[in-house]
């Protein structure tokens, strides 16, 4: 479903999405044409994205892995990027701040990181060094199912960031309510598709 939602991916056929999802061309193949019943798509092309959303968005875990950290000696984003990109782990930026990297609508009062569950006592150290444990400004969530797939890189040195879908999901659990979102979203389509390419699909 986030495949499908994802501005950035267009699929050639039921195989190639099979592939890229890391699933059988069978479930793929019943779930297309379950889409295709409700309506929801033609063949790929989605023609509900606000019916999907709605179900990617309700089948992700209600409650998420995190631990918060104080972290103030850094006075822009650019120098706290950096500074995870100096961990050298996988990480992708969600909620206002992936907003902030792109378009800078959203007031950032708190970073959230997705990271690897495998990964989580490693960032702990890291952040340690330079802040506190317990609260704070920074929110490092552990990715339990698809919060990294398809990922995307702002630049060839950028920043990483979640797909689309994954963003408008987290900031929807934010509170923030969907009209608000689509009228959001529809400036941060061209930004978006500028940086990372590909079309965009509003809700």
């Amino acid at each position: 479903m986030a495949l499908l939602l994802d501005p950035n991916y267009n699929p050639i056929s039921k195989y190639e999405l099979a592939k890229k999802a890391g699933c059988t061309p069978s479930w793929v193949i019943m779930t297309i044409k379950n889409f295709e019943k409700q309506g929801i798509v033609k063949g790929l092309n989605v023609k509900n994205s606000r019916k999907l959303f709605n179900i990617f968005d309700k089948m992700r875990p209600k409650k998420q892995i995190s631990r918060s950290y104080s972290i103030y000696q850094f006075d822009s984003i650019n120098k706290l990027i950096e500074l995870l990109q100096k961990f050298g782990r996988e990480y992708a930026f969600t909620t206002y701040t992936a907003e902030n990297i792109i378009q800078k609508y959203l007031f950032s009062h708190r970073v959230d990181v997705y990271v690897k569950k495998e990964e989580l006592e490693d960032w702990h150290k890291e952040l340690t060094k330079i802040g506190t444990y317990g609260g704070g400004n920074i929110r490092i969530m552990v990715s339990t199912q698809d919060e990294m797939f398809n990922k995307k890189q702002i630049g060839e040195k950028g920043p990483w960031i979640v797909n689309m879908p994954q963003l408008i999901s987290d900031l929807y659990r934010e509170g923030i309510r969907i009209h608000i979102l689509k009228k959001l979203f529809r400036s941060f389509r061209n930004q978006y598709a500028s940086l990372v390419g590909g079309r965009f699909i509003l809700l």
